[in-house]
C-alpha cells in the first residue's frame, strides 16, 4: 500500500491536495464557519496550522470545487461561488520599524492588485486597501484573509515603544475595514495573541471571536482520533523503528505532544501539536520539535524585566477574561503565556470560577525549563547536563555529600553579575534544575501554618526542602521540624527525608546542607 507524505513544511492547500501528502480534513467545520457568519478572528499559538487553514478557506473561495473531492465539504450545500481574495501574511511583511511596516504592505497590495490586473494610486495602506477593495468588488463581493495579523507587533513585545507604533501603524491599516462592509463577502483575521478590539480593530464590533469557542477546539491542530486516524501507517513504521508496539507508541505521544486545550468548557477534547506529531512521524524520534523552530526571546526578556515567578507555572488560576486579551501597556503575562501556547488550561473550578492553567505537556515543559535555566545560569551544552546528571543521581542514591557539591558547582559556574541576593533567586535555580532532571517537584506548598519552599517526590522518597539565606542550614531544617511540614506525608508509604539548604548571599553560594531521615513510627 501507498503511503501518503507528511505534509511537513506544506501550508498551501492545493499543493497539499495534489501532491497527495496527508490531510486531516477540517473541511465540515470550515463549511460552518463560512456559511454562519461574515467577520472572524482566531487566535492559535505558531506553529498549529494557521496559515493552512487561511490557504483552505482561500481555495474554497476560488471555486475550485475538483480540490475537495472526497473530503467534507463536497457532500455539503456549498454554492462554489468565485470571488476575488485579498490575502496577507504579516509572517511575510518586514517590521523591523513602521515605515517598513507601513512600505511592506503598500508593496503587497501592489502585488495582489497586479495578479487582477488592477493599478493602485500611490497612498497610505489603508487607502490602497480601500481602493483595491472597491475595483475587486466590481466582480464579486471580496474576502479578505489576515494570517499572522499581530505578527508585527510580537516581534516587539518586549520594547513598549516600539510595540505600540507598530500596532497604531496596524490600526491605520485595519480600521478602514469597517467602511468596507458593504463590498465585502467574508473577513477573517488570524493570529497568535488577542489585542483589544479597541486597539486594533476600532470599528469592527461584529468580529466573532472563535478562540475559546467549544465547537471550534478542534479546527486546527489534530485530535487522539484524528492521529489514529490519518497517521496509522506511520504509527506503524514509527513503531517498528523504536521497537514498541503502536498502542505504547500513543501513549508516549500522548505524553510528548498532546494536551492543548483551546476552550473554556470542561472536558473538552484536548489537542496535540500538529507540527510536533509530524515531525515525530518523519524522524522516529521524540524531541522538542515545536521549541526548536522559534525560541521565546521575547517570552524570556519579559521574565528578566517583570520578574515573575517561573516556579508558579505549573499551576496558575486565571479568569475567562484574563484568557482573552490583552494590550500593550498592561500585559498579563499569564494571558501572554496561554495564547502563545508554553501553558494551556487543565481544568476548571466552579467553586472559585478560575480556569486552572499549567504546562500542556513534556515537550513544552522540557523545553521552557531548560531555555529559562540557560537564560538563568548561562550554562550551556556538556556542562549543563553533567550538573543535571549528577543531581539526579545524589537524589537517587541519598548521597547528600554529592548533592551539596553538586549544587555548589552549579552555583559556582553561574556568572558573578546576574547573581540576586534574595532567596527566590536561589531557590529559582533549584527548582529550575530539579525540573530537568524530570522530578516531581511542587514550590510553595501550603500548609495549615505555613508553605514549604518545596516539596520533591521520588519513586521511594518525600524530600520536605526548605531554603534560608544568610543563616544555617540548621535552622532552616529546624523550621521544617518545628512546623511539621513532613506531616501530610507520614501516612503515604514512602521515606521522608528534610533537607535545610543555606545560602550565603556573600560568596554567592551554598554555604551548607543538613539532612535528616523520619524514621516511620518514630517520633521526632
Amino acid at each position: 500500500m501507498m503511503i501518503k507524505e507528511l505534509p511537513i513544511g506544506i501550508s498551501t492547500f492545493p499543493e497539499l491536495i495534489q501532491k497527495d501528502y496527508v490531510y486531516v480534513d477540517k473541511t465540515d467545520i470550515i463549511y460552518t464557519i463560512i456559511s454562519k457568519k461574515k467577520y472572524y478572528f482566531l487566535n492559535r499559538p505558531r506553529r498549529f496550522g494557521k496559515s493552512l487553514l487561511i490557504s483552505t478557506i482561500e481555495t474554497i473561495f476560488t471555486g475550485n470545487k475538483d480540490l475537495f473531492s472526497g473530503l467534507a465539504i463536497s457532500t455539503l450545500p456549498y454554492d462554489w461561488q468565485i470571488y476575488p481574495i485579498i490575502s496577507i501574511s504579516f509572517a511575510g511583511i518586514s517590521s523591523t520599524t513602521p515605515e517598513a511596516l507601513e512600505n511592506g504592505i503598500k508593496r503587497y497590495l501592489q502585488k495582489i492588485a497586479k495578479k487582477y490586473h488592477c493599478i493602485l494610486k500611490e497612498g497610505t495602506s489603508g487607502e490602497m486597501l480601500q481602493e483595491l477593495v472597491e475595483t475587486l468588488a466590481i466582480q464579486n463581493s471580496v474576502v479578505l484573509l489576515i494570517d499572522e495579523y499581530d505578527y508585527p507587533i510580537l516581534q516587539h513585545i518586549h520594547d513598549n515603544r516600539i510595540a505600540a507604533q507598530m500596532r497604531d501603524t496596524l490600526k491605520n491599516f485595519y480600521g478602514i475595514i469597517k467602511d468596507l462592509d458593504k463590498h465585502l463577502r467574508f473577513v477573517f483575521f488570524t493570529g497568535v495573541s488577542k489585542f483589544a478590539n479597541t486597539s486594533l480593530f476600532s470599528g469592527l464590533n461584529n468580529l466573532q471571536d472563535i478562540g475559546l469557542k467549544p465547537e471550534y477546539n478542534n479546527l486546527l491542530g489534530y485530535t487522539a482520533t484524528e492521529i489514529t486516524r490519518y497517521f496509522e501507517p506511520h504509527l506503524i513504521q514509527a513503531a517498528h523503528k523504536i521497537g514498541c508496539s503502536v498502542e505504547q507508541l500513543l501513549i508516549d505521544i500522548t505524553a510528548w505532544y498532546d494536551g492543548y486545550q483551546f476552550t473554556i468548557e470542561n472536558n473538552a477534547t484536548k489537542i496535540y501539536n500538529p507540527f510536533s506529531v509530524l515531525l515525530f512521524l518523519d524522524n522516529k524520534r521524540f524531541s522538542n520539535y515545536w521549541f526548536q523552530t522559534g525560541t521565546p526571546t521575547f517570552l524570556i526578556n519579559l521574565l528578566k524585566t517583570k520578574e515573575y515567578p517561573i516556579q508558579d507555572f505549573e499551576h496558575i488560576e486565571a479568569t475567562e477574561s484574563d484568557l482573552n486579551i490583552f494590550d500593550i501597556d498592561t500585559i498579563p503575562f499569564k494571558t501572554l503565556l496561554f495564547q502563545t501556547g508554553y501553558i494551556t488550561i487543565s481544568h476548571y473550578n466552579p467553586e472559585t470560577r478560575n480556569y486552572i492553567l499549567t504546562y500542556p505537556n513534556r515537550e513544552t515543559t522540557d523545553s521552557l525549563i531548560e531555555y529559562i535555566f540557560v537564560s538563568m545560569t548561562h550554562q550551556y551544552g556538556a556542562h549543563l547536563n553533567n550538573i543535571v546528571a549528577d543531581l539526579k543521581r545524589a537524589f537517587e542514591h541519598h548521597d547528600y555529600a554529592h548533592l551539596q557539591k553538586t549544587l555548589t558547582q552549579l552555583y559556582a559556574s553561574v556568572p558573578y553579575t546576574i547573581h540576586i541576593g534574595e532567596e527566590k533567586y536561589y531557590q529559582t535555580i533549584f527548582y529550575l534544575a530539579l525540573k530537568m532532571i524530570g522530578a516531581n517537584i511542587i514550590v510553595e506548598q501550603p500548609t495549615n501554618i505555613g508553605r514549604i519552599d518545596a516539596v520533591m517526590q521520588t519513586n521511594d522518597t518525600y524530600f520536605i526542602i526548605e531554603f534560608k539565606i544568610n543563616t544555617t542550614a540548621t535552622k532552616a531544617l529546624e523550621q521544617i521540624k518545628e512546623k511539621k511540614y513532613y506531616q501530610p506525608y507520614q501516612d503515604l508509604d514512602k521515606k521522608i527525608v528534610l533537607i535545610g539548604i543555606a545560602f550565603d548571599t556573600t560568596i554567592k553560594n551554598i554555604s551548607d546542607i543538613k539532612y535528616f531521615e523520619i524514621q516511620k513510627n518514630i517520633p521526632i
